[in-house]
């Protein structure tokens, strides 16, 4: 072997002895960082020809399980996803309360029923009246906090999905930018480990945010796609872009994440005509989607529907009896109901007037099965029996009975073993003539009409639905315009043939409920109405508003629930008394200190009632008492789930780290082993490269 050829041997052995001291330095350094991944030197002979001539670095690598680490992101994702749907769900929890506290929605309940049994003992008390109002009114007021502070939620979870897409912006950028400095230092020299570290640190951040699907496409270079096979970051770098509402209310629509690609030149943004929203499967953004879209909708709309089912039961008992003295006149509300329209009423209501002392005036006792078939001629009916002493009218949809006596009262009520009914409701119920709470909505919407009867709104008039999906993707929408003289029948038909039945199928129950249900495979899907300007004859009654579409409907009858502002302004208006329809004119119909409407009020607390399925709760047939436990109980549920999930991603994140800590982590005994390693290599080479001088020397000496 030549002196020269003895240089160049030692010199690559210096050479490569330094940067491997380099490399163990580093691993040495970031022995206690986080998602730090070893590296180590691969050395390769260095040959020229068929003749060694030392040794070279073939590469500087990172010690990774490339099945680990996607493992790892994916889990990331899932504990990220959980541990924010547990900060939400905590939050709601904390709200609750106890059950065993008054102050919960359970205990307010409770006081309800407390208050109304007092009542029922003594319904002369004006001091109970008003303690039975203010404990109703307190039951409305803590179910509409609890409303309220899921929409506020649903709001701070839009407002995290801004910065979160941010956030995910940011790192593509980052990861965008490394890409192109890996491949060089990989084709020029082999050492990208220090570069590829930073942008595996950026990969992990991003996938705590959004699920990612890493795509190795060759000198270190990567795409980034979710698991869906939506590309992030391709030969173009995406954008997404959500501008989240200023405020959110039940009947807020949410924008979509879109996605815009970037002119890698000039930074424009080009619309892809893409979204994130069902492209998204863990991570902090599919959370906050599943918050704001899902979880917090069906705790909404089961707090709606416990409003709902109490307003309902206490309307209907409360429409069975009357106050004493009774009022003038009473005025239900808007139902959308026309004098042309069929009654669809079975069964006889009594039509009374009495005086203020409670004696009969005058009384008439409608069977419907007799009379005419349309509410025209129940009003004919009803006003022609009264001679002059009370009438009936049917004005923009709302129904109002007066005494023409201002000294008298009226009262609608119930034909014992023949009570009047249509879709469930008595004639004082449905028409909501003397209900004793109201809310922003009913959260009923049991119509009683059938689909042959004319569907009544007004022809030219246009509804805009639409199909939203998860993450409020736009699946479907459709304009229908109404055709005068066209049945309830004709309507389900144009909507299921349209393209909105792709999605869902229309129906119209046998209580006269329109009926939407998502077609396989579309589970998410709901009705949405963007624009309505129907009319149904002159009542002003929209078709969204008439059958209640979308869940805004429901969510809404927890908002401003409360006593009638009726009976609020005169504690008297309380029906505790009931109807005499044996009586004669002149005759006591009304006795004062009545208690039977009272009882039947107290006996509600132990009384099944039908309750609708919303959220995740099927449909009830329970106490009202046993429904509010059950969605407590759910609440409960949810986040005890979440929690439960967010422990098991926790624990399965542990052992993928230690597994890939067992394999990339740092060993600062290995590392010192290996440092004594090449510092003796390079010992050795000095020493070579000592001799080879010597070696010159003597030669040039004996010269």
């Amino acid at each position: 072997m030549s002196i020269n050829a003895i240089i160049s041997n030692s010199l690559t052995g210096l050479f490569t002895s330094q940067s491997a001291l380099r490399t163990i330095s580093d691993n040495v350094a970031n022995v206690n960082t986080e998602g730090y991944a070893r590296k180590v030197v691969r050395l390769d002979p260095n040959l020229t020809g068929a003749q060694g001539a030392g040794v070279k670095i073939s590469g500087i690598e990172r010690v990774v399980d490339k099945f680990l680490v996607k493992s790892t992101y994916e889990t990331r994702g899932e504990a990220a996803r959980f541990e924010l749907e547990n900060t939400f769900h905590s939050r709601m929890q904390a709200l609750l309360g106890r059950p065993d506290v008054n102050s919960s929605l359970s205990g307010r309940i409770d006081d309800v029923f407390n208050a109304v049994s007092e009542l029922a003992l003594n319904p002369l008390s004006t001091i109970l009246k008003e303690s039975a109002v203010s404990r109703i009114d307190a039951f409305g007021d803590e179910i509409g906090m609890l409303a309220e502070s899921i929409q506020v939620m649903r709001l701070d979870a839009s407002s995290q999905l801004a910065e979160a897409t941010s956030k995910v912006n940011g790192l593509l950028k980052r990861i965008d930018f490394l890409n192109p400095l890996i491949v060089r230092e990989t084709v020029s020299s082999g050492s990208a480990g220090a570069l590829i570290e930073q942008r595996s640190q950026a990969l992990s951040e991003l996938s705590d945010l959004v699920d990612i699907n890493i795509i190795d496409t060759g000198n270190n270079n990567i795409d980034i796609s979710t698991k869906s096979g939506l590309i992030l970051l391709g030969n173009t770098r995406r954008e997404l872009q959500y501008n989240a509402p200023g405020t959110v209310t039940s009947s807020t629509p949410f924008p979509t994440i879109k996605l815009f690609d970037v002119d890698p030149t000039t930074g424009n943004l080009s619309p892809t005509g893409l979204t994130l929203d069902d492209n998204v499967s863990s991570g902090e953004l599919f959370g906050l989607l599943n918050m704001r879209d899902n979880e917090l909708v069906g705790m909404s709309e089961e707090l709606g529907a416990l409003a709902a089912g109490v307003m309902n039961e206490f309307n209907r008992i409360h429409n069975e009896n009357v106050a004493s003295p009774p009022p003038n006149t009473l005025t239900g509300l808007n139902t959308g109901t026309l004098s042309t329209d069929p009654h669809n009423f079975t069964g006889q209501s009594t039509f009374a007037v009495t005086d203020n002392n409670g004696n009969l005036v005058n009384s008439v006792t409608i069977d419907f099965g007799v009379t005419g078939p349309n509410f025209s001629d129940v009003l004919t009916a009803v006003n022609t029996a009264l001679a002059g002493n009370g009438s009936l009218a049917l004005t923009n949809g709302a129904l109002s009975f007066t005494a023409t006596n201002a000294s008298h009262g009226v009262s609608i009520s119930q034909v014992a073993g023949s009570e009047s009914d249509r879709a469930g409701k008595g004639f004082s119920h449905y028409f909501g003539m003397n209900d004793l709470i109201d809310a922003r909505s009913s959260g009923r919407f049991e119509t009683g009409v059938v689909g042959t009867d004319a569907h009544g709104f007004n022809g030219g008039d246009t509804v805009h639905m639409e199909i939203k999906g998860l993450g409020g993707i736009n699946l479907a929408s459709y304009t229908m315009t109404m055709t005068g003289g066209q049945s309830f029948n004709d309507i389900i038909t144009d909507l299921n043939a349209s393209s909105l039945g792709s999605y869902t199928t229309f129906s119209l129950s046998a209580t006269g409920e329109l009926i939407s249900t998502p077609n396989t495979g579309f589970d998410y899907a709901r009705v949405h109405v963007k624009t309505d300007t129907t009319t149904r004859g002159t009542s002003g009654k929209t078709f969204s508003d008439y059958f209640g579409i979308g869940n805004r409907y429901l969510v809404d009858a927890a908002f401003d629930f409360g006593v009638t502002q009726r009976i609020s302004d005169n504690v008297n208006g309380l029906s505790l008394a009931k109807f005499d329809d044996t009586a004669l004119v002149g005759e006591t119909a009304i006795s004062f200190g009545d208690q039977r409407g009272g009882i039947a009020l107290q006996e509600l607390e132990n009384e099944n009632v039908s309750l609708r399925k919303a959220g995740g709760l099927s449909a009830f047939n329970s106490t009202i008492g046993q429904y509010a436990a059950a969605v407590l109980a759910d609440f409960g549920f949810r986040a005890q789930l979440s929690e439960g999930f967010g422990e098991d991603s926790n624990i399965l994140l542990d052992e993928l780290n230690q597994r890939t800590q067992s394999i990339s982590g740092v060993n600062v005994d290995e590392e010192l082993s290996n440092m004594i390693v090449f510092q003796n290599a390079y010992s050795s080479s000095a020493r070579m490269l000592s001799v080879a001088q010597d070696l010159f020397d003597e030669i040039l000496g004996i010269v």
